[in-house]
C-alpha cells in the first residue's frame, strides 16, 4: 500500500495527556483540506502560539484561498494577550480567519474540539480533564461534532478582527 493510501485510513484513539491531544490537533489540522473549525474555553495549552502550529497553519492557508479557519471561544482574551503567532496569522489572512465569542446559550459547552473538514476530529470530553480523542478520517465520528460546532457558531458572535478601531 502507498503512503497516500495509508495516510487515508482511519485511526480513532483514546488519547490521556496533554502532550498526546498537541499532537493529535497537529494530526487533525494537517488531515484538512478546505476548513478547520475549534471550539474551546481560552485555547490555552492547545499549541496555538507555537512556531511549528504557526507554520501549520500558515501552510495551510497558502496552500489554497479557499481554506478557512473558524474559532469560537468563550473566553477569547487570552488569544488576543497569548497567542500573537495566531494574531499575526489573522492579519495576514484576514478572509480566511473568524475568531468569534460564544453567546450565554452556548456557555453550557465544555469540551472542546477542533474538527478538518467533515472527516476528522480531536475531541475533549472536558475542558477541566486531559482525557481526549482523536478520529482521523472518520466522518461518523467527525459529522456529531461539526454539527455541535454549528450549533455552538450560530450562538457566537465575532470577538477578534485583524484590524484595530479606534481614535
Amino acid at each position: 500500500m502507498n503512503d497516500a493510501a495509508k495516510s487515508k485510513e482511519t485511526v480513532y484513539r483514546p488519547l490521556a495527556s496533554v502532550a498526546e491531544s498537541l499532537d493529535a490537533i497537529g494530526q487533525v489540522i494537517a488531515a484538512a483540506e478546505r476548513h478547520i473549525r475549534i471550539f474551546d474555553i481560552t485555547l490555552a495549552q492547545r499549541g496555538f502560539n507555537s512556531p511549528a502550529r504557526a507554520d501549520q497553519l500558515r501552510a495551510f492557508f497558502v496552500a489554497g484561498r479557499a481554506h478557512t479557519l473558524q474559532i469560537a471561544l468563550h473566553e477569547p482574551e487570552h488569544l488576543v494577550r497569548e497567542c500573537p503567532r495566531l494574531i499575526t496569522l489573522l492579519r495576514q489572512f484576514p478572509m480566511s480567519i473568524e475568531i468569534h465569542r460564544t453567546l450565554e446559550q452556548a456557555r453550557n459547552a465544555n469540551d472542546p474540539f477542533v474538527v478538518a473538514d467533515d472527516h476528522s476530529v480531536w475531541h475533549q470530553l472536558h475542558h477541566t480533564q486531559s482525557r481526549a480523542i482523536v478520529a482521523l478520517h472518520s466522518p461518523a465520528d467527525a459529522t456529531p461534532i461539526l454539527q455541535r460546532f454549528g450549533e455552538i457558531w450560530d450562538l457566537s458572535e465575532p470577538a477578534v478582527s485583524a484590524t484595530t478601531l479606534g481614535l
